[in-house]
């Protein structure tokens, strides 16, 4: 469902890195369901096999971030998302863009949500990134993702606030996916 939310949002294109192991049925899974966008899927999506990818997040990202820089030099943010979040919407990755397009002085527009009940603020994925970002996010290594950057005092961000933590729940595990399914049919 996370891929079908952002071929459903306003990007241009979108890039799925994937481990050499991974037999993309996902893809094809949620690419049935497009035709309730109106994208083409060869034309919407590109799948980027990542060699490393077991080597930690920081991989993945550095293939999908070259890989669109190489189709589109002048690029100027990228959306970074995580294929274990099924309940991401188009609209929280709409949202997103449009905070991101009013607020020029920003390198980067993250998810926010509550540590715990009146807890401190965490900035997540999804998130839209600019090019000012773009040769940190190339030099980060080992499991290390986007999240990090959020904490630097070299980048200027802003946390939209997620409409309720389910949307970012994050599937890890088999109980995770159990309890997934069981949100996902009503149950």
């Amino acid at each position: 469902m996370g891929l079908l939310a952002l071929l459903s949002s306003d990007l241009h294109r979108v890039n799925v890195v994937v481990h050499p192991d991974d037999s993309k049925v996902w893809i094809g899974t949620e690419g049935s369901a497009l035709c309730t966008s109106n994208r083409n899927l060869p034309d919407a999506v590109s799948v980027i096999v990542c060699t490393e990818a077991s080597k930690g997040m920081s991989y993945s990202i550095r293939c999908g971030l070259e890989a669109l820089l190489r189709e589109e030099p002048a690029l100027n943010a990228v959306v970074v998302a995580l294929a274990d979040q099924p309940f991401i919407t188009s609209g929280m990755i709409d949202g997103l863009i449009r905070c991101w397009s009013e607020r020029p002085e920003l390198d980067f527009v993250a998810t926010a949500v509550h540590e715990s009940e009146g807890g401190e603020i965490v900035l997540m994925p999804p998130a839209i990134l600019s090019r000012s970002m773009f040769d940190s996010l190339l030099q980060l290594r080992g499991d290390a993702g986007a999240r990090k950057l959020f904490e630097s005092t070299d980048f200027q961000g802003f946390g939209l606030l997620a409409v309720d933590r389910q949307s970012l729940f994050d599937v890890d595990t088999p109980a995770d996916f159990d309890l997934a399914q069981k949100w996902y049919l009503g149950s």
